[in-house]
């Protein structure tokens, strides 16, 4: 009998989603994504479209939000990570310049 109540707690635990995370909009192939406390700016394949300054951000919880300028190659596919949220990162954001 406790070995059955141990499954379904488990069960139970792999069913629970995941907390905070998101995807923004798309600028030339290059985005900000975030999960729980941390987030990152990133581009997809091929890579930045054009060469320049991609600036990131987003929201945090109780804390002034973050952002980061970075320049960037065409073609760079390099991920670039921001500094973490104390409490939770939410409403990515990106421009280019």
């Amino acid at each position: 009998m406790l070995g059955l109540l141990g499954v379904g707690a488990v069960g139970l635990t792999a069913t629970t989603p995941a907390v905070a995370a998101g995807t923004s909009n798309s600028i030339f192939n290059c985005y900000t994504q975030w999960w729980n406390t941390a987030w990152a700016q990133k581009c997809s394949s091929p890579g930045a479209k054009y060469a320049g300054t991609y600036t990131s951000g987003v929201a945090c919880s109780s804390q002034a939000d973050k952002s980061m300028s970075i320049g960037r190659a065409q073609y760079s596919t390099a991920t670039y990570s921001g500094t973490d949220c104390t409490f939770g990162a939410s409403n990515g954001w990106i421009t280019y310049s």
